[in-house]
């Protein structure tokens, strides 16, 4: 069994090593995070600390696909303690006391466990107090006298009213109006005698339980809520952009190894045509007569009335084509393209999503980085859909259209049959692949163990154009 711990600023990580001396540390979880682990059912993922402004928070549905998978999730602390709160009825494991305090409804703000700190060199050195922390303590300051019931109250929502960047016992006396200095006084003497880090205890508590294999650390069974409709659009589009593997010292995400295979392969286009139309046919992607099949599905749901001469889909070449084969590239066209963000291993013609051939993609993909990083001059600026990182709109187009064995007019026709939905989405996923093709020309990729299906005019991308 693996342990999986994500921590930060609540635990200093070396206790993480007294505590759970073989579990894998690794930093706050941020989103894309759960889904690059190497777990198995079985394996404990425990979520203490997370970004939320630094980056993108951990997705819910990032937990519900590991508890969906048998691996037990649970959380304590921090933004562990928030999504347990979330997720407890599907399976999640809360822990500890900032847990019960979401998960009852006492506390509701995602900035009560806030923290402002440092980097990780410094070990995630915190540099502001969560007010959770503060609530505890108030909590525990009532039942030990110092303070009544309105008089924690009156401090609370003094606390609450500062930015979390600035909360802190110190900044709580600086702040205090005149009427609750000597109460804020009494409070701070106090806390600095009998201090509490409620977050801390808690990770503390987790780490503990987990090390003892506590019964409370289960994996989410029948007794849970049942997770429905996980599998989605955006899930597939996640898993693709940060699931992968390593590779020739560069991490390729499946995106990346799926974009290798639609721009590169030179059975894509055929198989994808295939598999399109197989699917809209509901008949195996090997069916002879699928084809045949998705035409007549498409004339009896009415999807073969429109002209070749009218629809979109079509260049001005192709206006000329037969009226079943302007219908069935239409039908590709249609349902089988999808812009970049959405580009997912699922894309790919499932003859070519063999472990060979996406051994041999991720290579490719690996390959490019290492030219992209040492010999590409690189431009300047973030980039965004539409924009180049290395090469000119005009340089990814001449260079796969001389690949495709088209002119650069009948490019987004063939990309189209490749699976992109425009150029804009077959530009971002193609113009890594640039200084590849220029020094290497077309990688030899295996080829697909099953027959070719029957060649068309749109099953090559040479004749698109």
């Amino acid at each position: 069994m693996t342990d999986v711990v994500f921590i930060g600023p609540s635990l200093p990580i070396d206790e993480v090593g007294r505590l759970l001396p073989d579990a894998v540390v690794l930093p706050p979880v941020a989103h894309g995070d759960l889904l690059r682990l190497d777990v198995v059912a079985g394996d404990r993922v425990l979520v203490i600390d997370g970004f939320f402004l630094q980056h993108p928070p951990v997705r819910h549905r990032e937990i519900l696909d590991l508890l969906d998978s048998g691996v037990t999730v649970a959380g304590a602390a921090s933004m562990g303690a928030l999504r347990a709160a979330e997720l407890w009825p599907f399976g999640m494991r809360g822990v500890g006391e900032v847990f019960q305090l979401y998960r009852d409804g006492v506390v509701t703000g995602d900035d009560e466990v806030a923290v402002v700190h440092g980097p990780a060199e410094e070990g995630h050195r915190t540099l502001s107090e969560p007010l959770v922390n503060i609530r505890v303590q108030l909590r525990r300051a009532v039942a030990a006298g110092v303070l009544d019931d309105a008089e924690a109250a009156l401090l609370l929502d003094a606390a609450r009213e500062l930015p979390f960047r600035r909360r802190s016992y110190r900044a709580l006396e600086r702040t205090a109006p005149p009427e609750l200095a000597a109460l804020v006084d009494r409070f701070v003497t106090w806390h600095r005698q009998d201090p509490w880090d409620a977050k801390g205890a808690d990770a503390r508590l987790l780490l503990s339980m987990a090390a003892d294999d506590a019964p409370e650390l289960y994996p989410a069974h029948g007794g849970d809520q049942p997770i429905d409709n996980l599998h989605t659009r955006f899930l597939d589009s996640w898993r693709s952009r940060f699931a992968g593997q390593s590779t020739g010292g560069h991490w390729v995400s499946d995106r990346e190894a799926a974009a290798v295979l639609m721009l590169l392969h030179p059975e894509e286009p055929a198989w994808h045509r295939r598999e399109v139309l197989a699917g809209l046919a509901g008949v195996d992607i090997a069916d002879p007569a699928a084809e045949e099949r998705a035409y007549e599905v498409a004339r009896e749901r009415g999807l073969a009335t429109v002209l070749p001469s009218e629809h979109d889909w079509l260049t001005d070449r192709e206006r000329g084509l037969d009226d079943r084969e302007a219908v069935l590239r239409v039908l590709v066209r249609a349902f089988g393209t999808t812009p970049h963000r959405s580009l997912a291993l699922w894309m790919v013609a499932a003859p070519l999503r063999t472990p060979a051939l996406l051994a041999a993609a991720r290579q490719v993909a690996a390959t490019a980085a290492s030219l992209n990083e040492t010999v590409v001059p690189r431009t300047t600026g973030h980039r965004r859909p539409g924009s180049r990182l290395h090469f000119r709109t005009e340089v990814v187009d001449a260079c796969f259209a001389a690949l495709w064995g088209c002119d650069t007019d009948g490019l987004e026709a063939a990309a189209w049959d490749r699976g992109f939905v425009d150029l804009m989405a077959f530009r971002y996923a193609a113009e890594p692949l640039v200084a590849y093709v220029k020094a290497f020309g077309a990688p030899r990729l295996p080829e697909v163990a099953h027959p070719a299906p029957e060649d068309t005019l749109a099953g090559s991308a040479a004749r698109v154009g």
